[in-house]
């Protein structure tokens, strides 16, 4: 990914307009391009089918590579329908607060809260999930990974460090469901992040946050890019409407967007 020096900005509301990130990286000779979601209705934490097929539409261009920013948390189930856009068996290692693997409450419908499970159980090409962040004190890592053992790795964020404990687990040696042993197969992988894994005062989200400072996830970001062929990578977690979260995440969203050089 490191010569895939492309960007996609979805903007399901106004957080990005507050923020320049995008707009310098296309001053320095990235392909930004602007995806406007506005307006559409059944998208807000959960996607009903009409919306994810409208989605489909929108992001099928651009492919799975490059870098993605996909609004608030509330639409972080997007990664799932760009997951589908990978065309090779790979891994995903997923920075977050919370394990988004929660069971759907309506009828299978798509969430913010489930859409990793919902990759694991409905895409073919995805082999293995490491998930980086839940904390600690937080049963739900345990509790929402059972039932795939050998396929979800985990890591809480208090153990993430500078990314030893994270490179690890991408080699096999570690994580927090005891199943993973001897070398992992070395497949690509696509990266997501949702900023909530942030401490308040390197980035503001819309939901509670953990205690990961942002050098500590360039840190493991950039572990995961040393060990690992990276497909593509998003990134969500805006406040809509906050001007004063605003600085913040723009500054993240630009330390994340350099991340690979």
């Amino acid at each position: 990914m490191r010569e895939n020096r492309r960007i996609a900005v979805l903007f399901f509301t106004d957080a990005y307009e507050k923020q320049g990130f995008y707009r310098e990286m296309e001053r320095e000779g990235w392909d930004v391009s602007c995806i406007s979601c506005r307006g559409m209705e059944g998208t807000n934490c959960y996607c009903d089918e009409a919306a994810a097929e409208e989605i489909r539409e929108r992001i099928r261009p651009f492919g799975a590579g490059g870098l993605h920013f996909l609004d608030s948390g509330n639409y972080h189930y997007v990664s799932r329908l760009w997951l589908e856009l990978v065309t090779e068996p790979f891994d995903l290692l997923v920075f977050d607060h919370h394990t988004d693997m929660q069971e759907p409450a309506f009828g299978g419908i798509l969430s913010c809260g489930g859409w990793v499970r919902a990759a694991l159980e409905e895409l073919p090409l995805l082999r293995r999930v490491y998930l980086a962040g839940p904390p600690g004190s937080s049963p739900e890592a345990a509790e929402e990974t059972a039932g795939f053992e050998g396929r979800v790795s985990w890591i809480r964020e208090e153990e993430l460090g500078r990314g030893e404990g994270l490179g690890e687990m991408l080699q096999g040696r570690g994580g927090g469901d005891g199943s993973a042993s001897g070398k992992a197969d070395c497949l690509p992988l696509y990266i997501s992040v949702e900023k909530d894994i942030l401490t308040r005062e390197d980035a503001v989200t819309n939901w509670d946050q953990g205690q990961v400072g942002l050098d500590e996830l360039l840190a493991c970001v950039r572990a995961a890019f040393g060990g690992r062929r990276v497909i593509g990578m998003d990134v969500c977690g805006e406040a809509p409407g906050e001007e004063a979260a605003a600085k913040r995440n723009d500054r993240a969203n630009g330390e994340l967007c350099r991340v690979q050089d």
